[in-house]
């Protein structure tokens, strides 16, 4: 059985044991999103809550529930990604509740946290980086994506294409369904924004990147409780 690492999971004395043993949280952010027609909604939430958990499964550390607010595209996509059920948010907000969040986390006691969003549009993504380096807190906070990481694979992530299709299969399979989209690969996809999914992903693409981003989460989370965060 793994351990359990999700902070509203664990009973009071596992939250102390762990804490205690790794001082270390992980806040996964993401947003509420169409990612074509075959994957949840939540996908950047629920991929970076998954992410965090299998690195703090490796390394130690506690996982925050996701935050699935997010900052909506500003590169205009047209039809091509416009869909009803897409949740804008302001950066402002997510500024404010985020701090707000690690100042909170500080008071519990935690000395590091990695704020990593799953949602990698370059506004989300520059913001992770602002919220960390103006923390004005005694934690050591780095802000991050999924982006980041992997580069042995040449991990480059996407928009519900061949990376983000395969890591959300093999992290949570019933959140996916490629056989929603056309089968003939000449049928362009919308919402699909990377190398085509129907052709490349796959679970054991998505197994492969998991081990990878969480390994250097895990040892990106080592680096900030050894008071490397500067220069992580």
């Amino acid at each position: 059985m793994q351990p359990v690492v999700e902070y509203e999971q664990l009973l009071p004395y596992q939250f102390a044991e762990r804490i205690k043993a790794y001082p270390l949280v992980y806040v996964p952010v993401g947003s509420l999103e169409w990612h074509g027609e075959h994957m949840a909604l939540g996908n950047d939430a629920i991929k970076m809550h998954a992410l965090c958990c299998e690195a703090a499964r490796l390394g130690g550390g506690i996982v925050f529930p996701p935050v699935y607010y997010g900052i909506p595209f500003l590169v205009d996509y047209g039809r091509a990604y416009a869909h009803d059920a897409n949740l804008p948010m302001t950066a402002d907000f997510l500024r404010n509740h985020l701090g707000a969040t690690l100042h909170g986390l500080e008071a519990v006691g935690f000395q590091a946290a990695i704020l990593a969003t799953g949602h990698t549009c370059r506004e989300q993504r520059d913001l992770m980086r602002e919220i960390a380096r103006d923390y004005s807190g005694a934690m050591s906070v780095y802000g991050t994506d999924d982006m980041e990481w992997a580069d042995d694979l040449d991990f480059t992530s996407d928009h519900a294409a061949k990376w983000e299709t395969s890591i959300l299969w093999t992290l949570r399979p019933e959140l996916v369904d490629v056989y929603r989209l056309p089968r003939d690969p000449g049928v362009p996809l919308e919402g699909v924004l990377g190398e085509d999914p129907r052709l490349y992903a796959s679970r054991e693409l998505g197994r492969v990147a998991v081990a990878a981003i969480a390994r250097d989460l895990s040892a990106l989370g080592a680096r900030l409780l050894s008071r490397e965060g500067e220069d992580a």
